[in-house]
This record gives C-alpha cells, structure tokens and sequence, in this order.
C-alpha cells in the first residue's frame, strides 16, 4: 500500500508491505507485514533533499542502482539521505547514504556513495551542439553483520568513471567499474575471492529512415552484494543488464538470458527503418533486426585472471530475428517476427546441460471494428531441438474497448514434450477510468525463469489468481 503527498516544493510519502503469504516464486523472506519504507522530501531550482527511503543510480547502474520490481519481488531501497546538487548548468552532483532494505529487515549494513556528471559539451561548445558528458562515482560497503564470511574483506570499495558522446546523428559512449576484494559465486556455487571490474561500450547512429546501435558488456565478479550471505537477486545493489531484446511475446521469452554474475562478455546489435511501399495508404514497412550473444570468461594461463574481451568462451547465450510491422488500412495492422535463439538449458527430466536451438515465429494482427472497438490476435509458435519440450504453440484473442475496457483469452501447450503436454490457459481484463486503473488474471502459469528489466526469478508451475489495483487521489 503506497501513500503520497505533495504540498509546493515538498513531497511525504509511505509504503506498507503486505506479504500474507508471500507470492509463488518470491523468497519466503519477505513473509510477513510492515510499514517499511516512508520519505520527506523538499525540491527547489537547483538542490533537492530527501529524508526516509532512497531510490537512486549512478550512471547507467553498473556500480550502484537502488529499486522496485514488483514482478519479482525485488526491493533494495536505502533507508537514510541523498542530495542532489546542480550548482551550474551541465553540473550535476549526488550523494547516498544509508542501510539496505533486505527482504522485511533493514540490513546491518552501511552504504555511502557519491557521483558527479558534467557536461562539457554545452561549457566548451556551447555553439556546436555536441554532448560531450563526464562522470564518476564512488561507492562504500561496509558489512557489519555477525553472519560476514570472515575471509571476505568486510569493507567493499567500488569506483567508476563514465563518458558520454553525442553529435547530430552519432551517439557514442562508454563506463568502466572497478571493486575491491569480495567473495563472490561462480558458475558451479563454488566460493571465491577476488576483485571485481565491468564495462560498457556502446555506439549509435539515427538517420533519417534508419537506425543502428551496438552495446559491449563484459564483467568479472560483477555484482555488488548487500551482504555476503545469500545470492539472491533481491540483495544486490547494483544493476547489470542482460542487455537482449526485452520481448513482448510469450514464446519468445521461454528461454531467456540468465546472467552469470561470476563473469561472461558479449554484446547485443540493433538494425532498424522504414522502407516505402505503395498501395493506398502509402505507409511505410518498419522494420528491425536485432542480435545479441554472451559468452563466458577466458581464463587466462595462470588459471587466476581473466581476459574480458576474448569471444572464446562456452556459449551461453545466442540470438538474432527479424521484425517487420506495418499498417495497412485504417483499420488494419500486422506484426511478424521470426527469431532464432541458441542456449544452454539444464533439463528437468534428467538429460543434463543441453546446447538448445529454436526458432520462434509470431504473427501479431490488429483489426478496429470501429474507432472505439478493436480485436487483436496473437500467433505464435516455437520449434526446437530440445529433450524436454520440442514444440509450443500459442494463442491470444483481445477485445478492446476504448476508452476504459479490454478482456482477452489465451491458452499456450507444449504439444510436442518429453512429459506430460500441458495447456497454461489465461482469462482476464482490465478496466481504466481517469486516475483509477484495475485489472484481474486467472490462469495457469508455466514453471521456469521468469524476466523483468533483464533481471531473472525461477518460479514453480501454479495456478492462481492475480488482482491488481491502482487509484491517485
């Protein structure tokens, strides 16, 4: 339950956590009721200062990010203070510190952190229209819990340094993050100790009618603990993306990336446009590919460092498709997708590591009935060389009714399976009026790792109800 309030310059806020009992897939940590997180808040021109629970990011979260996933049960709000400054135009400063929320607990854990951007674009060509930003950020952990793996180092340091370039149609940019000594888990749940690095390239280009990007991402012992006692994703204060496509369509998300926090390396591409075509309407096909592929480490011959960059690595990960969308008519719109992804899956019916290859195509077509009434429908199916499921096949009827309702049907069967072919039905609506937003869902859930923001959460095979409402007064 959230309530808040805001008078001129000043915000309060206050969250009670209700988990009677936790839902399916979440720690059973979180059991339990509480008034957990509340702030005050006071905003002006160029300073703001909050009090109570901090939500925060430097950069892009490599080395510090503090936030909510509902989804997956995940909260890492500080509970302390945080300023920020802009003392010139293009300057901005932060400062964060506090203890960690852990599940329904605050963690006895201090964090301090401090991060600078400037952008140097507008102070030294202020005529040119370049970008040209800079940053850094330092971050302090310091573990005083009785449960502390004495041979970690109970103080983690974290520095970080960022640059960011953009002109006209170029966009370039990068960040690179290094950790002292910590404990960390790698591929196997085998203890380690050493210290810790990531980075991040990128670069982009969008033209008129057409577009790229490319994203690099590698890390070793990536992952900034609250503490060292649990590997949990809800006890980590930084955040590292997965950084592939964040799809929209079910089947295409049965199998997705997994980070390994110990260490992997690779990178994602995106080629996207318009291309013209005729007919009547005249409306342009857009379209889109899109690739990405991780790897893990290269150990170097010492067996003790690593190389970051090396693409030599087991494959974990692989995947590139094709998009195209376009409108026909007035009232007619459709969307294709085919996609080809390649992962290493453990199978549940005893089978070991498999090296999966599967293709997904999905056809998305949108039909308004009348300005007011649309009908939507989903195709999608899933070929594949694995042991357990070779098959899926999907289907989704939606009903829109504009402004306020939509209710849709769908059902998903692995009809070609090792085990049992099971259908995960789905029924469900939602409503929408001024400030209020209410939805409800029945269904059957598949088990397996479900994604939010590429952040991932095994959840178990179940069957329920979810209800979801939302009012600002």
């Amino acid at each position: 339950l959230t309530l808040g309030y805001s008078f001129k310059a000043f915000r309060f806020g206050l969250e009670y956590d209700i988990y009677e009992p936790p839902m399916i897939g979440f720690s059973p940590e979180w059991e339990g009721c509480k008034l957990m997180r509340g702030f005050a808040e006071w905003a002006g021109e160029s300073l703001e200062l909050r009090a109570g629970t901090v939500y925060e990011q430097f950069g892009s979260g490599l080395i510090f990010r503090t936030y909510e996933e509902r989804a997956l049960g995940i909260n890492n709000a500080l509970m302390g203070g945080n300023i920020r400054w802009r003392p010139w135009d293009g300057v901005t400063l932060k400062v964060v510190a506090g203890v960690p929320q852990k599940f329904q607990e605050y963690a006895p854990v201090r964090i301090y952190g401090t991060d600078g951007e400037m952008d140097l674009g507008s102070l030294l060509f202020p005529e040119n229209g370049m970008l040209l930003s800079v940053g850094g950020s330092w971050v302090l952990r310091d573990d005083r819990s009785d449960e502390h793996n004495v041979k970690a180092d109970r103080v983690v340091r974290n520095y970080a340094g960022r640059l960011d370039l953009s002109k006209g149609i170029f966009s370039l940019g990068g960040e690179y993050v290094a950790k002292s000594r910590s404990v960390y888990w790698d591929d196997a749940y085998n203890i380690r100790y050493g210290k810790g690095r990531n980075v991040l390239l990128y670069a982009g280009i969008d033209a008129p009618g057409i577009g790229f990007s490319a994203t690099f991402r590698a890390f070793e012992n990536g992952d900034l603990r609250v503490d060292d006692c649990l590997n949990d994703e809800s006890v980590s204060l930084n955040y590292v993306p997965a950084l592939t496509m964040q799809h929209k369509y079910a089947l295409l998300t049965l199998f997705p990336h997994e980070i390994k926090m110990a260490g992997e390396t690779g990178g994602q591409f995106s080629l996207f446009g318009e291309l013209p075509m005729g007919g009547k309407t005249g409306n342009p096909l857009s379209f889109a590919v899109n690739g990405s592929m991780y790897r893990s480490l290269t150990v170097k011959k010492d067996d003790e460092s690593t190389y970051l960059f090396r693409q030599k690595g087991k494959l974990l990960y692989g995947e590139i498709g094709l998009e195209l969308e376009r409108k026909w008519s007035k009232s007619f719109k459709s969307t294709l997708l085919f996609f080809h992804q390649r992962k290493l899956e453990f199978s549940k019916y005893g089978f070991g590591n498999m090296r999966m290859d599967s293709e997904v195509l999905v056809a998305d077509l949108l039909y308004k009935i009348t300005p007011k009434t649309s009908l939507r429908m989903e195709l999608q199916h899933v070929w594949s060389d694995s042991k357990d499921n070779q098959r899926w096949a999907m289907g989704l009827l939606e009903l829109g009714l504009a402004p306020a309702w939509m209710v849709y049907v769908s059902d998903m069967c692995n009809y070609e399976s090792y085990g049992d072919s099971l259908h995960y039905y789905r029924v469900g609506g939602s409503y929408s009026w001024r400030s209020l937003r209410a939805s409800i869902d029945y269904g059957r859930n598949r088990e397996g790792i479900q994604c939010a923001g590429g952040v991932c959460r095994y959840f178990p095979e179940h069957t329920g109800v979810t209800v979801m409402l939302s009012v600002a007064i």
